[in-house]
């Protein structure tokens, strides 16, 4: 059975039933599967093939919702950052597991940079936050 699977379901029951709310945004469970989809597509053309990890270091939201939807629908494999731990501690989890790509929230767009620098594993930053994308990551 895929992590997808009851996504599609939800799809199938009730397509314009409400999957997600985050503050203003709201998506259906079709809008939510589209998001998911385009996501897993993105990861895809960055390179990111099956077993690979993606990490996220971000605070609970919608996106973190997709992510954790869309990096399974990549192939990939989800690796969720502990939100309190310090630079040095989320560098060395990156590289215990071979982590090359992160998702990053607003919030944590200003530490990326110094995890970019401590980890030998990190190649490629992606923003996921509602702000401009920062320097030096993809959108």
């Amino acid at each position: 059975m895929q992590l997808t699977q009851a996504l599609h379901r939800a799809v199938a029951l009730r397509p314009d039933g409400l999957a997600t709310v985050c503050g203003n945004r709201r998506h259906t469970f079709t809008q939510f599967r589209d998001r998911v989809a385009r996501l897993a597509g993105a990861l895809r053309a960055l390179g990111v093939g099956a077993g690979d990890r993606v990490g996220i270091l971000s605070l609970n939201t919608d996106r973190y919702v997709e992510a954790y939807m869309g990096i399974p629908w990549a192939g990939a494999a989800f690796n969720p950052i502990n939100t309190r731990w310090s630079s040095a501690e989320i560098a060395y989890s990156l590289d215990d597991c071979d982590t090359r790509v992160l998702l990053v929230d607003d919030a944590f767009a200003p530490l990326s940079i110094e995890l970019k620098a401590k980890s030998r594993s990190l190649a490629t930053l992606v923003h996921v936050g509602d702000q401009p994308t920062p320097e030096g990551m993809r959108s």
